[in-house]
């Protein structure tokens, strides 16, 4: 049953990346899994309950994948001091392992894509979308430079507009490059070039 599961939250977050959710009928779900649409509700109450599952499903999946990939997180005192001992040649890996995950894991992009395509015709998705692309990260990183300014590792500034400093060419760049895997190597370049003309702004 887990596995039917799981199988029913990837064929309908594939559907709703390419048909945005209110596009995408319960029966276009169970067709893609390949079982009746009365054998969904076996599993979720709702195409809204399987929308959720997918929100719960990429949460644990961005959080296993900043784990694997050593990403400072938790307690925002003790990110500010893991990061105080990272190197930009540092920050820059770990800039482009996060940039290369939202743009080539299957299950990430597809996610992103889903939302993009739907945040204007519903506002709850409308909502997830800013909170994880946006607002989250954002907010996020204006306490982390904050934090920062207030040791000294960064000169005096307004760490809001810092953020989105640091932030929007990342986004940018993820939207410009998404499918153009031939551009990789440009994107990551210029995504290397940003983060060390940033270094050299704020330090």
């Amino acid at each position: 049953m887990e596995n039917t599961k799981e199988t029913i939250i990837y064929q309908a977050l594939t559907l709703f990346s390419k048909k945005g959710y209110e596009g995408v009928s319960m029966r276009d779900i169970a067709n893609a899994v390949g079982i009746k649409a009365s054998s969904l509700y076996n599993h979720f109450k709702s195409k809204q309950d399987i929308f959720d599952s997918i929100i719960n499903e990429m949460s644990i999946r961005y959080e296993e994948a900043i784990s694997s990939m050593e990403v400072p997180h938790g307690e925002i005192s003790e990110v500010v001091s893991k990061y105080l001992d990272v190197s930009e040649q540092m920050l820059i890996n770990l800039a482009k392992k996060m940039f290369l995950y939202f743009l080539k894991d299957d299950f990430a992009s597809k996610f992103r894509k889903m939302l993009i395509i739907e945040q204007f015709k519903n506002n709850l998705v409308g909502e997830v979308f800013r909170n994880f692309f946006m607002d989250g990260p954002i907010n996020f990183e204006k306490t982390l430079f904050g934090r920062m300014i207030e040791q000294g590792v960064f000169i005096q500034c307004d760490p809001y507009i810092m953020a989105l400093h640091f932030y929007s060419p990342i986004f940018l760049l993820l939207n410009k490059y998404d499918g153009a895997p031939e551009e990789e190597k440009e994107a990551l370049d210029i995504l290397e070039d940003h983060i060390i003309q940033f270094s050299k702004l704020y330090h």
